[in-house]
């Protein structure tokens, strides 16, 4: 052996010696992550298997309220949902759609009810906002002005707190609010309340209902009794029994057949999908308002 093979030998020698080093130290590394990964990965399929029947939930939710307008099958969904859920946390946010849900079955006081018993500490300050309002709704529509004051109090405190793309969301509700409140003082601005916010094409019957059951209120505040039967006997014929329907009949007058009103909706259009618009954070409900900051876990604005 010459001196370069001797050279090159020793050299090979501390190359391996190092890379064995090296790899010794990787299967040490590599056998104390493993336990790690493994953890990871069943944490992170846990939390799949949570979040995507959630996902499933508040599309089904939102297509019986909206769409279907079976009201009652979203009540018995959202409450199913509420009594089997896994966490206290998600219990909160099926406590939230079972409360919605008893508000559009027109059962108002229930709907207060569960709606005052969730446990906000579980969830974010949007959803606050969000309970609040339909605790407004269904005060309102019980007469229940102390509860709507007071509450509508609480959604204004806490409307600086809520991160700034979701102002807008809750600045809606609060907006609607107040003119429901205000609307024996100021008619005009009710009017306009509503068909800034309810006026809209969405696609949604629940949406029409609503825009309807509001303007039929505001003809009949304003004395105009046909144009006020207009509103309601469109709400009677096609809200099926969902709360603006109910509450129409104790208001409708007979002036007009309710069977002339029915909805037929318009061949669909190609839908022209926004890539921009940001994921909702509310359920996407026909009493939320018009124009949120997110796309909503909305009462459209109800």
């Amino acid at each position: 052996m010459n001196r370069k093979q001797y050279l090159i030998s020793v050299i090979a020698l501390g190359v391996g010696g190092i890379a064995l080093i090296v790899t010794n130290y990787i299967w040490q590394y590599m056998n104390q992550i493993y336990p790690v990964v493994i953890v990871l990965v069943a944490y992170l399929f846990l939390k799949y298997k949570l979040t995507s029947p959630m996902q499933l939930f508040t599309t089904k939710f939102s297509m019986l309220v909206d769409y279907d307008l079976d009201v009652e099958g979203a009540v018995a969904l959202a409450e199913k949902a509420y009594v089997d859920a896994p966490t206290n946390a998600m219990k909160a946010i099926y406590q939230t759609y079972y409360g919605m849900g008893l508000y559009y079955a027109g059962r108002y006081q229930e709907a207060i009810k569960i709606l005052q018993m969730i446990d906000l500490k579980k969830l974010n300050v949007v959803y606050h906002g969000l309970i609040w309002a339909f605790v407004c709704y269904a005060a309102y529509e019980s007469e229940d002005m102390e509860t709507f004051d007071m509450t509508l109090d609480r959604i204004k405190n806490v409307h600086h707190q809520i991160p700034a793309r979701y102002q807008g969301f809750i600045g809606g509700y609060i907006e609607i609010l107040e003119a429901i409140k205000n609307i024996d003082v100021s008619l005009d601005h009710y009017k306009e309340t509503i068909e800034k916010h309810f006026s809209r094409e969405d696609g949604y019957i629940s949406t029409k209902l609503i825009y309807n059951y509001r303007m039929g209120v505001y003809y009949q505040k304003l004395g105009e009794e046909l144009e006020a039967d207009q509103c309601f006997a469109f709400v009677i014929a096609n809200g099926k029994n969902h709360h603006t329907a109910l509450r129409a009949k104790t208001m409708f007058k007979g002036l007009v057949n309710p069977e002339d009103f029915i909805y037929v909706p318009a061949a669909p259009e190609t839908a022209v999908v926004d890539s921009q618009t940001p994921d909702a954070v509310t359920p996407e409900l026909s009493d939320a308002p018009s124009e949120p900051e997110p796309k909503e876990e909305k009462e459209k604005n109800e």
